[in-house]
């Protein structure tokens, strides 16, 4: 009998230790790390959580020690409630959800009212993700903007009125009000702000990016099984309102979202220890991930801006329809609604006039606040109601995704023959993003940003740099509609290194270029005039500010080919030696989403240039 008790408590011991063996290896476990967001070791510091906040952790050093953050979150779980106090499986439902599915333990029942009411508002949500296209007035936005989106399942109701009600989660820095732009940018880049979700309506989203900022809205919906959406909605609840740390370049709310997604997503969705992580990566990643050998992305919608929306409603017109819209608002200030054009219309397609009028009114009142909209609105309105109710929907324009439209990284091998310095091979490096020329689909149109575009010809002396743009930044602001349309203003800024002349390769000089002006649509054609300065590093007598004017017109051929002619022209106000002119044509022949042809010809007072080359994109 005494052999047998002896037995029994050596198995009870082995099972034990097993099981405390088995408990111990799960801080290893990739989802575990992804509970408590351990990112990916970095370079130069040791492993930790990428949350700053102490009450996310049960272990004093939670934050750097996941074994020790699994056996204080054992503790606390297996412990009983206590009255006053938030038991440890209502303050972090998903470790409790998934370390009963990895041990099979029960916790004590507690009673959790903020959980549960996240859980039965998310219960069976579908989760997917939001992009934003770029914004020029936010450097922080140049790139897009992420939010994690939770859409509970149809009801039967309208689909268009419900979505409004879906849940937003945006990652984003916490910014003090008194920080300037200065400061906002050394923080942005070097550190010194902290980020957390929140949580939102996504009407409120969809007031402040489609209406206010008119950027067009993505929404990629996921295909997670069912037991990772429960996770992946419990582990939001946890993180909500936590601190993270937050850089423009690395963490933000792309690599934010991404690490997120790996607790139910297997595959990487960005690249480890890169020097920045964009939007668009995690998109086009989301676009080419599987989930139990099915793809991630199961479906696509498109959010028109107000901006985009009356550019439809305006091209879906008649000729004599859209004639009739020009004549009853000819100008910012004047309505005409007894204007000939217009009334010799029958009821119905007065009322779609109306209706593309209002909808362009709307767009104008979030553009500006020009005095006497609000007035014209009122009476487009009166106008409207003695009309027959209903109109024909919106259209779609058949914009193309992000994750399939031209990859932002470029890389460009050319031809180059100079007539003072003979012939070499180009070659152009862009990290990111796009210019002119590049397609337009999904991001801002008739604008450019480069980061970090370097050119350097090759030569039988060895390679010589051309240009180095830190940035280079343009938005021609054209009016896509010919409707009254409120002031604005294009403008370019760029900063970077260039040779100062074309017959000379070793004459680099230091340049920030700031213009600003106007330009004017004409079919296919945009012309655009800038005025502004340069400051530069040469060391000649000419000066090192000097006034600069700028001339081009922007075509569209076709969807496949752009040109781009720009002149140029720099006055140092000291005669002769401060003037220089310099004049470029470009051509742009896409030959697909990653591969097109670009031929130039360019001149200054000096030399011409002829390339000839082909660009891969990435």
């Amino acid at each position: 009998m005494r052999r047998h008790l002896v037995t029994l408590l050596a198995l009870l011991c082995l099972h034990v230790a097993g099981t405390q063996a088995a408990e111990r290896a799960l801080h290893d476990h990739p989802q575990w790390q992804s509970l408590l967001h351990f990112d990916r070791d970095g370079m130069f510091r040791e492993p930790r959580s990428a949350v700053l906040s102490e009450a996310f952790f049960l272990a004093e050093n939670g934050a750097f020690d996941p074994d020790a953050e699994l056996e204080a979150t054992l503790v606390a779980l297996r412990q009983a409630p206590r009255e006053g106090e938030p038991h440890a499986r209502c303050r972090f439902p998903a470790r409790a959800l998934w370390l009963t599915r990895m041990t099979g333990e029960t916790w004590p029942a507690a009673e959790c009212p903020e959980w549960d009411a996240w859980r039965d508002r998310h219960a069976g949500a579908e989760a997917g993700l939001m992009f934003a296209s770029g914004y020029l007035g936010n450097p922080a936005s140049f790139f897009g903007h992420l939010m994690l989106h939770l859409e509970p399942p149809a009801d039967g109701e309208d689909e268009s009125l419900t979505r409004l009600l879906d849940t937003s989660l945006n990652f984003g820095a916490d910014v003090p009000e008194e920080d300037g732009l200065i400061p906002y940018m050394a923080k942005g880049v070097f550190g010194g702000y902290e980020a957390r979700y929140s949580r939102a309506p996504f009407y409120r989203n969809t007031a402040i990016y489609s209406e206010r900022e008119m950027r067009d809205l993505w929404h990629y919906r996921l295909a997670l099984p069912e037991a990772d959406r429960e996770l992946l909605v419990a582990h939001l609840y946890e993180v909500i309102g936590q601190d993270f740390d937050y850089l423009f370049l690395t963490e933000n709310c792309a690599s934010r979202i991404a690490r997120t997604l790996e607790l139910v997503v297997v595959e990487d969705l960005t690249p480890g220890n890169a020097p920045w992580v964009a939007p668009e990566d995690l998109v086009r990643a989301i676009g080419e991930a599987e989930v139990n050998g099915r793809p991630l992305l199961e479906e696509t919608r498109h959010v028109p801006s107000r901006r985009l929306q009356t550019e439809w409603r305006y091209l879906a017109l008649m000729p004599e329809e859209q004639d009739a819209a020009r004549a009853v608002w000819p100008e910012i200030e004047r309505l005409n609604l007894e204007a000939t054009a217009f009334q010799a219309l029958t009821a119905e397609r007065r009322a779609t006039v109306l209706d593309t009028l209002l909808g362009h009114a709307a767009f104008l009142e979030q553009t500006g606040d020009e005095q006497g909209l609000a007035e014209i609105e009122r009476r487009l309105l009166q106008a409207r109601l003695l009309l027959p109710a209903g109109s024909d929907p919106l259209a779609p324009g058949g914009q193309v995704p992000l994750h399939q439209a031209t990859p932002p990284a470029r890389v460009s091998v050319a031809g180059v023959y100079n007539d003072a310095l003979g012939g070499a091979a180009r070659l152009t490096l862009r990290p990111l993003q796009y210019d002119l020329l590049d397609a337009n689909a999904t991001r801002m149109p008739n604008a450019a940003l480069e980061i970090g575009r370097t050119e350097l010809d090759l030569t039988d002396e060895g390679p010589r740099l051309r240009r180095l743009a830190f940035f280079h930044v343009t938005n021609l602001h054209a009016r896509s509609v010919p409707l009254p349309a409120l002031p604005d203003v294009a403008w370019h800024a760029s900063a970077g290194i260039a040779r100062g002349r074309l017959d000379c390769d070793r004459c680099l000089e230091g340049q920030a270029t700031l213009l600003a002006g106007k330009s004017q649509r004409l079919g296919r054609h945009l012309p655009f005039a800038m005025i502004g300065g340069r400051l530069r590093s040469e060391r000649h007598q000419a000066g090192p500010v000097v006034p600069m004017v700028q001339l081009g017109v922007l075509s569209d051929w076709s969807d496949q080919q752009r040109s781009l002619v720009q002149v140029s022209h720099v006055d140092a106000l000291k005669g002769e030696p401060g003037r220089r002119t310099r004049w470029r044509l470009q051509h742009r022949l896409a030959l697909g989403k990653t591969l097109d042809l670009r031929v130039g010809v360019e001149g200054d007072d000096d030399a011409h240039e002829l390339s000839l080359g082909a660009s891969w994109y990435f």
